[in-house]
């Protein structure tokens, strides 16, 4: 799932900074997808952490949505400000859009495995 996700934004990346060059589309491409492929498995540990440790479902769904959110978005932002990026933030943009929504679905899957887990115990 990793490689997937980051040859996935590795890709978008690219397209995003191919105008200044293959160099630079590649440069800011390998950064996005090595550090989506390395990040992305802390991150979705994250989730699960917070997805279970509120009993209040929306708190704790919210919460797991937001706070790994917030981390890779300003991470990838910062990654992408270091040299050899010609559009930091227009290379944010892919991770301010598809991260919450991986970072929802992988909630709400922990949730649910949550669930099952405490009616098989009664």
């Amino acid at each position: 799932m990793g490689l997937l996700s980051g040859l996935g934004m590795g890709t978008i990346v690219f397209f995003i900074n191919w105008d200044y060059g293959l160099l630079a589309g590649l440069i800011a491409a390998l950064k996005q997808g090595l550090y989506t492929f390395l990040a992305g498995g802390i991150m979705m540990r994250l989730t699960e952490n917070i997805a279970s440790r509120f009993s209040k479902e929306f708190v704790a769904i919210s919460l797991a949505v937001l706070v790994p959110s917030s981390i890779a978005i300003i991470l990838t932002y910062i990654l992408h400000s270091l040299r050899g990026t010609p559009e930091p933030l227009n290379s944010t943009i892919p991770t301010m859009i598809l991260a919450p929504f991986g970072f929802l679905w992988w909630a709400l899957i922990k949730r649910k495995q949550l669930k099952s887990l405490a009616g098989s115990d009664q």
